[in-house]
């Protein structure tokens, strides 16, 4: 069973019996934020979860006569093309022999026999052909031309408000919808990234809705086959800040009781990440408010300069509207078992600009 906790003191209390010093305890219990956990069950027939409820996965809940929303061409395909053109000729080269056999000599060096002759083996076993690599170039290609966005989940908010507190910018009414392109599948650390994905907050009374079907263009490739759909229980939450995020870096923890925090942190999400919304996010590549403030100025993450340091202060305002885990049921796998994040700036967020909301990919 997951862990929930539903108060600041319950996370106050799990910090100090696991041996949290009782003021870093606190501070930390003090940043914690409300959430709501979408707990998910399959249904063999969506007609059994009502229109504009919660869910992930199925097909979306629009207003009579609204097109099935679609993204532009990337404005970088040019770049795109051209580095899943040049990975391709890498790992094709004839030289890329080479390279595999230093790099396993290389392990040889640093395991284990026992260990290195399973990732000898395990290695062995993997197929870098034509095929894989003229897929991802293929599928650069395709960033030229419009597509269709898979539907990926909608939150009616009305029921999120019944559920449990969140940030009180959020709106109160309506549903918010998440498309992404599943094909491409931008990981968010490019500022053109933001063409692939499209957040839309619909106002439509629930009678004028309809249950809309997918584009024909979206079963044309494996990538972008529909998602299985899943019915939402909310739960509401309390949640502190990620581990080794500024919130915990504030308190300055000392060596050995930071091993006391980790320890604690891995056992609280052992059971793996969720769908959630609001709150802290359950990141897995470090953080993400940094990310969003130097893609929308539309600084490259690589070029890190004096300009881009002074954007730091920016990342404060940025807050998670949506995590979307992988979930096998509804089968989704984001990367190697990562999630999706849906972030927004809180002016964006208070003038109901949700078209700049940036969605993050991070796996292991």
């Amino acid at each position: 069973m997951r862990k929930l906790f539903k108060t600041a003191a319950e996370i106050d209390r799990s910090l100090r019996a696991a041996g949290v010093p009782v003021a870093d305890a606190a501070t930390l219990a003090a940043s914690s934020k409300p959430y709501i956990w979408l707990e998910t069950t399959g249904v063999d027939d969506e007609a059994a979860i009502a229109l504009g409820a919660t869910k992930i996965g199925g097909t979306p809940d629009l207003p009579a006569g609204m097109p099935w929303p679609w993204r532009p061409p990337y404005p970088d395909h040019e770049v795109r093309v051209a580095q899943a053109q040049a990975g391709a000729d890498l790992f094709n080269s004839p030289d890329m022999a080479a390279v595999r056999t230093e790099t396993l000599e290389g392990f040889r060096m640093v395991l284990p026999s026992d260990e290195f002759e399973a990732y000898a083996a395990a290695s062995a076993k993997v197929d870098f052909g034509d095929s894989y690599f003229d897929f991802l170039v293929e599928s650069a290609r395709r960033t030229e031309a419009p597509a269709p966005l898979q539907f990926i989940a909608q939150v009616d908010l009305a029921d999120i408000r019944a559920a449990g507190p969140v940030d009180p910018d959020i709106p109160r009414e309506g549903r918010l919808l998440l498309f992404y392109d599943t094909d491409h599948r931008p990981d968010g650390d490019r500022p053109a990234d933001i063409t692939g994905a499209r957040l839309i907050h619909d106002l439509t009374p629930v009678c004028s809705l309809e249950r809309a079907s997918p584009p024909a263009e979206l079963s044309a490739h494996k990538q972008t086959a529909g998602f299985r759909p899943q019915r939402c229980v909310l739960h509401a939450g309390m949640w502190p800040p990620y581990f080794a995020s500024p919130e915990w870096n504030v308190c300055k923890i000392e060596d050995k009781a930071d091993k006391t925090v980790k320890s604690w942190w891995y056992e609280v999400t052992r059971d793996g990440h969720d769908h959630r919304f609001g709150g802290h996010p359950l990141p897995i590549q470090g953080d993400m408010r940094i990310q969003c403030a130097l893609l929308t100025k539309r600084f490259d993450l690589n070029a890190w300069d004096a300009a881009a340091e002074r954007l730091k202060a920016d990342a404060a305002h940025w807050l998670m509207l949506l995590q979307i885990a992988s979930d096998d049921r509804a089968g989704m796998m984001w990367g190697d078992v990562g999630n999706l994040y849906v972030w927004i700036h809180r002016d964006a967020l208070r003038a109901r600009r949700f078209e700049e909301a940036r969605v993050i990919m991070q796996g292991y």
